[in-house]
């Protein structure tokens, strides 16, 4: 059956999610151990908040502490952690303005590379990926598959667009934005289990895709990414850690000069 790593040629952008499982004996020690690490953040098996030491991450992968330690450099680069004096990592929180600035960076990107890739046309293999990937939310709301695939199905399908707009950078930092958001996306079913994609959101898209309506493209890719950050916000913002959170006095105003 194909999927993103059949329909996309060349050096595609790879979401984290769709790299589960995959060979990795080309990497090396420190990549590895970045990627397995970055992966337990991003599925929450280390959850915003949780601490551990180089020493125990070592242990976990039964590899020396030398590429640990350079991969927690690289996810300190990412904002996934935070160094502790004496004291090892923590996971970065997550929090409602951050989860607000990357769903607004996530709109602003993927809706110009679904843009892009209407002109410039997409090929039939991924179209038909894009096809059946967008079924996934009719099949969900029949019960028919689960929360994980619906999951993973939405983040191939905008992997997919995003490497189809011509614009290698451009499709690097969408994936690396779907990577974080996974995070978020995780935790926000957390708390609202029955959270997902209305049916017809994604065949909306390709419809125009398939059409090469570059216009309609975007702002139908704009339209779902502004609905999933509505719904995402709205959900954070129930959370029981965020109700119970201190509210502070705003900053006194300054006098008029």
């Amino acid at each position: 059956m194909s999927d993103i790593h059949s329909v996309v040629t060349g050096t595609p952008h790879i979401p984290a999610l769709l790299l589960v499982g995959r060979d990795e004996t080309g990497l090396d020690r420190t990549s590895q151990a970045y990627r397995a690490i970055r992966r337990q953040i991003i599925d929450l098996t280390l959850p915003p908040g949780s601490s551990f030491t180089e020493t125990s991450l070592a242990q976990q992968w039964r590899t020396s502490k030398t590429p640990v330690r350079e991969a927690l450099a690289r996810l300190r680069r990412d904002g996934l952690v935070t160094a502790l004096p004496r004291a090892g990592y923590v996971v970065s929180p997550i929090t409602l303005q951050d989860t607000d600035d990357l769903c607004a960076l996530r709109s602003l990107l993927s809706g110009e590379a679904a843009g892009a890739a209407a002109r410039l046309g997409v090929a039939a293999p991924a179209l038909e990926r894009l096809e059946a990937l967008s079924k996934v939310p009719f099949a969900l709301a029949a019960g028919e598959v689960e929360q994980e695939e619906s999951l993973q199905a939405g983040i191939e399908f905008e992997g997919i667009i995003a490497n189809f707009s011509g614009n290698s950078r451009l499709g690097k930092a969408i994936v690396d934005v779907l990577d974080e958001l996974e995070r978020v996306l995780r935790m926000a079913a957390l708390i609202a289990p029955g959270i997902a994609s209305p049916p017809g959101e994604l065949e909306a898209i390709v419809e125009r895709l398939r059409a090469r309506d570059a216009d309609g493209t975007q702002d139908a890719m704009r339209a779902r990414c502004e609905r999933v950050r509505r719904d995402v916000l709205q959900v954070l913002a129930k959370s029981a850690s965020v109700s119970r959170a201190h509210i502070e006095l705003p900053a006194p105003s300054l006098p008029p000069a």
